[in-house]
């Protein structure tokens, strides 16, 4: 073979082995694609940065050069060209020139004179790429001692980059062409390697992947290869896929086994839900019957209408037939303005909202007229489709109970007034609609003067006859926009809103101070009231409710202090109570920790037997300059402050600490009843301290019971609901104090927990004169009684009082007709002796 054919043989073997593994082999396998265009972008990216960096290497060491070259031109040319040039040797010029442009990358050099006029030149000026043009200036010595030079021209050379760019494209080239090859040549070494050693095997397990099935899972995985000299990736490969055919086989083995089984089970499960089916069948029946005579109206509906009702619907809707019913919507039942809360509820109730409390809504009758009812929706599905049933309850008469007793609780039970409750929301009231329409409002606080001597010298009733009075002429005087209210006692407010300008308040008031001060003649004494009156002024004075009431409070008292019967605006000088208001505060934190407070206890004694059950923790302070102070001269300080939640703290303790001792002393067990504050009550730490508490003390919780107000727990309701229950659930007992003179839900009344309501003392006060409070006292009994609870009256000072309170069922009592509070040594006496009331009464 000749060394032509030998070559041609080589190149075709080449271009074959590149087709092969640089275009075919890619397209057939995107695995090798896929390195392949790797190895070609790392290969050229490196390739092209080595590259690069070399060009710009060589391109600045030849730039280099040529600034080296025109210095060379400056050092070794300007003395000889200025040499001729001073002496006009112009043939001289011309072959220095001629050599200047002679040199590397010099093309054309020019001389010119001090005027800029050309006297010789050489080579060419023009270039492919890009010049460096110098122009240097010609001097000549004229005199060497004093080295004085003569500007004679300038020498202006020109150098090209022409052969610079052009060895650098050569090199580039040059570079190019051999990294490809060698790129190509890494790229088809790599490509071969990777094919034998891993794509021919992949393909191998793909084709065995295709062909498996259960009847060739005995027939494991092999690879055409030799046994590498440790276990690699394919290794693991091979296992995993032989393990898994072994792990199929054994399933399917399993299975078989299963089906048999399974086979039988279904047959014993369809006899059991037969006999199942029949039961709900038999159970759907009971249900339908005691529907049907359920008190609760009942109603189903499916895709929107009404496809059953019970006779208590029939009932509550006043229909004589369920056909009049059926293929309504339940919405159609209800007032309009109660769509949107009924959708709302029933839109909860479908997204699956746990714990959905009924709600209360009104429905309409077939005579037209509107019923309260409490509403609760659940939903179930009736032969594939939503059912949603209804359960309404009549409400009407406990809804009309308790708008009364809500009345009852805002207004006062004498007069008929505002209380002080109802008060502060309407003055909030009046502010808000102040602000908007840029007006003052006018609080006035009026206190009658000497009203104690008429109570104490003609009596109670005869005051009560004389507030009434008073009232009625007050109320004839103002407008009927006007609020006129009573905070208890003597005291009234007057909120005076929109009013045009002072003087209006002035003749109104002038209107009202003549009123009062008109005669009044009761049980045939004539009186003559006058009052003393504050006044305070929004903005002026203040922006809240609770400020104005109170700086009205601070004139009405300046007032009385200038001796009665006047009117005082307030003025800030008038807070120079305050100062004795911060020394009561500084000395509230000091009398904790100087140990100054102290426990009385009042029996709480149950009506049935006349023994002592209980009693009540009521504080003291023993003031080492004023002696035994009572509550209400520092609890609003403290509750201002804030210092009611460690005072409350202190009070829980030695409570737990005093009943602790009577419990080892062997006197009988009682329960002590302890008034929680608000701040307490929502302190977050409060329930965690109660624990406390009987961990510290040894008490059981059985012996202790919180009290709270009506209002406090209106404030949260929810929190408080929890609360409650959380203390009951350790053991402690519950109390609401001062019952019927705050404002509650009795919805949520019924959730709180209660053991006792404590009847307050307003109403005991005159339960034998006041048929009102009387009807009252026994209303409340009766219904905590209904409610499960158990009634203590508060404030019980005579027999009368103790003999109404047992006719009505009342369950205990507390008040000065058996003891007042009294400190713990005495009330331990009380326990010892076996002390009682004489209940003889009751025959």
């Amino acid at each position: 073979m000749t060394l032509t054919k030998l070559l041609s043989c080589f190149r075709c073997s080449v271009i074959e082995v590149f087709v092969k593994y640089l275009i075919v082999y890619p397209k057939e396998n995107p695995l090798g694609k896929r390195l392949l265009t790797a190895i070609l972008l790392c290969s050229t990216s490196l390739a092209f940065m080595a590259t690069s960096f070399q060009l710009l290497v060589d391109y600045r060491s030849d730039v280099s050069g040529i600034e080296l070259r025109m210095h060379e031109i400056e050092r070794s040319y300007l003395a000889s060209m200025g040499e001729s040039l001073w002496n006009m040797d112009s043939k001289q010029i011309q072959i220095q020139l001629n050599g200047i442009a002679n040199l590397p990358d010099i093309p054309f050099a020019q001389v010119k004179d001090i005027q800029g006029q050309v006297l010789a030149r050489a080579g060419s000026s023009s270039s492919q790429f890009k010049t460096f043009n110098r122009t240097i200036p010609i001097q000549f010595i004229a005199d060497p001692v004093s080295r004085k030079t003569i500007f004679l021209g300038t020498l202006e050379v020109s150098a090209t980059m022409d052969r610079i760019y052009k060895r650098l494209w050569d090199k580039a080239f040059v570079i190019f062409v051999s990294q490809t090859a060698k790129t190509l040549l890494v790229a088809i070494f790599i490509l071969v390697t990777f094919n034998y050693l891993v794509t021919r095997h992949l393909v191998t397990m793909a084709a065995y992947v295709r062909k498996l099935n259960l009847s060739q899972l005995s027939v494991p995985l092999v690879l055409s290869r030799k046994a590498p000299p440790q276990t690699d990736e394919l290794d693991v490969m091979v296992l995993a896929f032989n393990d898994m055919t072994e792990a199929i086989k054994r399933d399917v083995s399993e299975l078989t086994e299963y089906r048999t089984e399974l086979e039988e089970l279904v047959i014993k499960r369809t006899t059991e839900l037969a006999q199942k089916i029949s039961e709900l069948e038999e159970n759907e029946e009971r249900y339908r019957k005691l529907v049907e005579i359920s008190p609760d109206a009942i109603i189903v509906e499916r895709e929107g209408k009404i496809i059953f009702v019970n006779s208590g619907a029939l009932k509550l809707i006043g229909a004589d037939r369920p056909e009049q019913l059926t293929g309504m919507s339940m919405i159609e039942l209800i007032p309009s303005d109660w769509h949107e809360i009924a959708q709302d509820h029933l839109e909860k109730l479908l997204a699956n909202e746990k714990e959905l409390r009924p709600f209360e809504a009104k429905m309409m009758r077939f005579d037209d007229t509107v019923i309260d009812v409490e509403i609760s929706r659940s939903f179930f599905h009736d032969r594939g489709l939503l059912a949603i049933q209804t359960v309404a309850h009549d409400i009407t008469k406990h809804k009309h109970y308790e708008a009364q007793l809500r009345t009852q609780a805002l207004h006062d039970a004498l007069t008929g007034l505002p209380n002080r409750i109802l008060l502060m929301d309407r003055l909030e009231h009046a502010i808000a609609l102040a602000e908007r329409g840029n007006y003052a409002v006018f609080v006035l606080f009026f206190d009658l003067d000497r009203f104690k001597y008429v109570n104490d010298t003609l009596g109670h009733d005869a005051g009560d006859q004389l507030l009434k009075i008073i009232t009625k002429r007050v109320l004839q005087c103002i407008r009927k926009s006007d609020t006129f209210a009573r905070l208890g006692g003597d005291e009234f407010v007057l909120v005076l809103g929109n009013i045009a300008s002072e003087d209006l308040v002035n003749q109104l008031l002038s209107r009202v101070v003549s009123a009062i001060n008109e005669s009044i003649i009761i049980e045939g004494q004539n009186i003559t009231m006058t009052s003393s009156i504050g006044i305070s002024t929004y903005p002026k004075d203040g922006k809240d409710s609770a400020t104005l009431l109170k700086y009205a409070d601070t004139a009405m008292y300046r007032a009385k202090e200038l001796g009665r019967n006047g009117i005082q605006h307030y003025s800030p000088e008038m807070l120079t109570h305050t100062s004795e208001y911060m020394a009561m505060e500084s000395r509230l934190r000091q009398a904790l920790e100087n140990k100054e407070f102290v426990l009385y206890y009042q029996p709480i004694l149950d009506l049935r037997s006349g023994k002592i059950i209980g009693a009540e923790a009521l504080i003291r302070w023993q003031h080492p300059e004023f002696g035994l102070l009572p509550p209400a001269r520092f609890i609003p300080v403290a509750e201002e402050t804030g210092l009611i939640v460690n005072i409350g703290e202190w009070v829980m303790h030695a409570a737990c600490v005093q009943a602790k001792i009577w419990e080892k002393a062997g006197l009988m067990p009682i329960r002590i009843a302890i008034n929680l504050s608000a701040q307490q009550l929502f302190s977050p730490y409060f329930e965690d301290k109660v624990k406390q508490v009987f961990v510290d003390t040894g008490l059981s919780p059985h012996s202790i019971e919180f009290e709270i107000t009506e209002t406090m727990s209106m404030k949260d309701p929810e929190h408080v609901v929890g609360l409650l229950q959380r203390l009951k659930a350790i053991g402690a007992h519950i109390a609401i104090d001062d019952f019927g003179t705050g404002y509650s839900n009795f919805g949520y009344l019924t959730r709180f927990s209660i053991d006792h309501l404590k009847l307050d003392r307003s109403f005991v006060q005159n339960i034998k004169n006041n048929l009102n409070d009387a009807v009252l006292a026994s209303s409340m009994i009766g219904l905590a009684h209904n409610l499960g609870l158990s009634v203590v009256a508060e404030g019980v000072e005579d027999k009368e009082q103790l003999t109404d309170l047992v006719a009505y069922g009342c369950d205990e009592m507390q008040g000065y007709y058996f003891s007042p509070p009294v400190p713990p040594e005495a009330f331990a006496e009380f326990l010892k002796g076996n002390k009682s009331l004489d209940l003889s009464l009751k025959g």
